[in-house]
């Protein structure tokens, strides 16, 4: 965009603000904790009228009114289609507004009959502050409008680079063009209007009634002439600003927020910012004292947008990110690199062992080094021939679906164990997106406890065998309960129940020993995933469970000691 700052303005709804530039109408409003933006484009050429003093003011207001009533009352919790009706109610009530006076005044002496009619208008006015400052559902709309005016004044000094909530809170909630400093003129023109010279009350009346159309696009010019006075003579608007201690207030951060994205949607002359100017732009704003790297932000963008990230690399200087698109950009970046929140909480995605998972706040993000663990149990199971698996704490799926996914082993299945019920609709999920549900069973069990059951449950042999399993492979919690506040934020985000294994961090595998003791069959497979320093003690816990010989442990890619594999000989 140009440095040009683009005239716009708004109207404060119960929910929102809306925004009118010389480029379209949008509504922004916070509905279920978020921001949304609805955008109108204006089409065609400008009337002519625009351009003529008072008649674009009579023009610029019926339009506006015609545009932002029906807006203003669906924000209130009422419904209203019918735009024409609501014009007719505002022409009614000037009428009225204009008549009671006239009529009450014909009751007093011919020569005080226009001071009558003055006072009335002014008591109706006075009247009508009144009551809303005394209507306490008027404060969240009285607050938006505050949002409105300080993110106005803000555009207006520092443009959209200044378009911060920090920069809006500090700036004034008056504005020089605000709708009450019109109405404030349009009283006093109203007013004025009762001094014609016409005796008869029915036809003053109705010219006091017509001079109201008039009277609205002076009072337009007066606030244009008056908006463009220089700061040292602001004193000039100082009386019809004073409306303005009345109808705003100073807003939460919540509604500034709201004001921000509503007037940034409003100036632009585009739809949206182009990715590259979006990316440096936050960069600017937000990052340029911290480290970043630029791929994070393209995997953030991707999930925002739906878009490949190479197709957004390749087109980031014309593509362009709409501006609710934006919101939830700068949300989901400022989650991340405020928040330390995982990016694959933030994507809900990630790749393992050559697959891709869905991942939330459910489930423990598949690491890379558990990867050689899940080269371990295939090799062992195609070697074997091993077809009956369990991936206990299965967690996202991700170990148990690689898996089965890459074995060529007939009648193989595997059971997805976990004490979790979300983190199992996670890994019935990316089951099903890995075409492999048909050999998944998704089994809700603290460990192997509703296992042991159904096994124990049963008399028939032959049954009990097909029960159990040829291999148990875990990556079970294991880092030492007092450890934990000292990991990273990012990783303090996933759950707990995946992470704590206890005072020393082994209880799930001292439960995991004795329980597979049940499911196994005579020389199957445990595999277990331990801490790079735990290698030690888990052998000497095996060891105290004389039925499990260990076959050999192993590293992961960074040299460290990441899983054990023993063999269960028998009962």
């Amino acid at each position: 965009m140009s440095n040009k700052k683009i005239h716009t303005g708004g109207v404060a709804l119960f929910n929102g603000i809306l925004f009118s530039s010389d480029y379209r109408q949008v509504i922004a409003q916070r509905k279920d904790n978020s921001i949304k933006c609805q955008s109108n484009n204006y089409t065609g050429e400008k009337s002519i009228i625009s351009s003529i003093p008072i008649l674009r003011g009579i023009f610029g207001i019926s339009t506006q009114v015609n545009n932002a009533t029906p807006e203003f009352i669906n924000s209130s919790g009422q419904t209203s289609k019918n735009n024409k009706k609501i014009m007719y109610i505002y022409l009614l009530l000037i009428i009225i507004c204009i008549s009671i006076p006239v009529i009450i005044s014909a009751f007093f002496k011919e020569n005080v009959r226009n001071i009558i009619q003055g006072t009335l208008i002014l008591l109706e006015f006075a009247i009508y502050l009144v009551s809303i400052k005394f209507t306490d559902e008027l404060d969240t709309l009285f607050m938006y409008h505050g949002a409105e005016h300080k993110a106005v004044n803000t555009y207006e000094d520092l443009g959209e680079e200044g378009l911060t909530v920090e920069n809006i809170k500090k700036h004034s909630r008056f504005h020089k063009r605000c709708g009450g400093n019109f109405v404030v003129y349009f009283m006093i023109l109203t007013v004025l209007t009762v001094f014609i010279p016409v005796d008869n009350l029915i036809l003053k009346c109705i010219v006091m009634i017509l001079l109201t159309i008039l009277n609205v696009g002076i009072s337009y010019e007066i606030v244009c002439i008056f908006s463009i006075i220089p700061k040292p003579f602001d004193i000039i608007n100082y009386p019809a600003t004073l409306i303005q201690y009345l109808t705003t207030k100073e807003p939460t951060d919540d509604m500034l927020e709201v004001a921000m994205y509503g007037i940034i949607a409003s100036v632009r002359q585009k739809n949206g910012i182009e990715i590259n100017k979006y990316i440096n732009k936050y960069i600017k704003k937000n990052l340029s004292n911290k480290e970043y790297n630029i791929q994070d932000i393209y995997a953030i963008l991707e999930y925002v947008t739906k878009t490949n990230r190479n197709m957004i690399f390749l087109n980031k200087n014309e593509m362009l990110l709409r501006i609710n698109q934006e919101i939830e950009a700068d949300k989901l970046l400022d989650k991340y690199y405020n928040e330390k929140y995982p990016l694959q909480y933030i994507t809900h995605k990630q790749y393992f062992y050559k697959e891709k998972y869905y991942v939330d706040e459910n489930v423990l993000i598949p690491r890379q080094d558990t990867e050689v663990l899940v080269e371990k149990a295939i090799e062992y199971i195609q070697n074997e021939k091993l077809s009956k698996i369990i991936d206990l704490c299965t967690g996202s799926g991700a170990i148990g679906i690689s898996i089965i996914k890459n074995i060529n082993v007939e009648n193989s299945s595997i059971e997805l164990i976990d004490i979790s019920n979300k983190a199992l609709s996670v890994a019935k999920r990316n089951a099903v997106s890995n075409g492999v549900y048909n050999k998944v069973k998704i089994i809700e069990s603290d460990l192997l406890s509703k296992k042991i059951e159904e096994i124990n449950n049963n008399i028939d042999s032959d049954k009990i065998d097909e029960l159990k399993v040829d291999i148990i492979i875990s990556n079970p919690p294991y880092i030492k309960t007092d450890v934990i506040p000292t990991l990273q934020e990012e990783v303090q985000k996933e759950p707990l129940l995946a992470l704590d294994g206890g005072k020393d961090g082994l209880d799930i595998y001292r439960r995991i020993l004795k329980e597979a003791r049940e499911v196994l069959r005579k020389n199957g497979l445990l595999i277990l995933e331990i801490g790079y320093d735990e290698l030690d003690d888990i052998k000497i816990l095996i060891k105290e469970n004389k039925e499990y010989k260990i076959l050999e442990s192993v590293k992961d890619y960074g040299g460290n000691d990441r899983g054990i594999i023993c063999r269960f000989l028998s009962k």
